[in-house]
């Protein structure tokens, strides 16, 4: 095979995000529709500002959550709310049948891939993480080191474990925060792209809502 590794972002990728991402529905789901959104807004012009680090949006998220007596059910429901695209598990489980080794890096929580897609066959999963107590109350959390301009890292950090060589690596993905993975892999699909920035960054754009689309690239 040309390829060897397959990576894919979550949010507008595997999982849709046609109205939002899981982090928007999480603040609707469980600060109200208007808060939740006034929230979200302001963490995000925050960290777009360079007032604070993406550890510390993903800690005043959570820690948001924590003080609002969120629990483990409603994560689930907000990841309820949204579902796979068409194709995505059938790609997923045909690229892991042809041998690739299989890996998701998203700024997501762990909560969205495991909801939605509880038999995925990946070998390695980047998220932010969270647990919950025996009551379903938020225990602890981890941001992941590896979104907003970091998701090449995990790129590399795979490469060095396996021994694959970059140019042997494919990233699929939709947003800005994965301009820097596009260009790195050695094949870049932009998977209805957000913007033309993250279309220009991809050498494959596919604009059909069918993640088999992809396989096309791949045979």
């Amino acid at each position: 095979m040309k390829y060897k590794l397959v990576c894919f972002d979550i949010d507008g990728t595997l999982i849709s995000d046609d109205r939002q991402n899981y982090w928007g529905t999480l603040h609707q789901e469980i600060e109200g529709e208007e808060e939740g959104t006034r929230i979200e807004e302001k963490f995000h012009a925050a960290f777009k500002a360079g007032e604070i680090t993406y550890k510390d949006w993903v800690d005043s998220d959570i820690r948001g959550f924590q003080k609002a007596g969120a629990t483990k059910e409603e994560f689930l429901r907000a990841a309820r709310r949204h579902t796979l695209h068409p194709g995505a598990r059938e790609a997923v489980h045909e690229l892991k049948r042809r041998g690739y080794k299989l890996a998701v890096i998203s700024g997501s929580l762990n909560v969205l891939i495991e909801t939605l897609f509880p038999d995925h066959p990946f070998d390695d999963i980047f998220t932010n993480l969270i647990s919950f107590d025996e009551d379903g109350r938020i225990a602890s959390w981890r941001d992941t080191v590896f979104d907003q301009g970091g998701k090449h890292k995990a790129l590399h950090a795979i490469c060095k474990r396996e021994g694959i060589p970059l140019a042997e690596t494919v990233f699929v993905g939709d947003g800005e925060n994965d301009i820097d993975i596009l260009q790195e892999a050695g094949l870049g699909i932009a998977f209805c792209p957000k913007s033309e920035k993250v279309s220009k960054a991809a050498d494959v754009v596919v604009t059909k809502k069918d993640v088999r689309e992809i396989l096309k690239y791949l045979e």
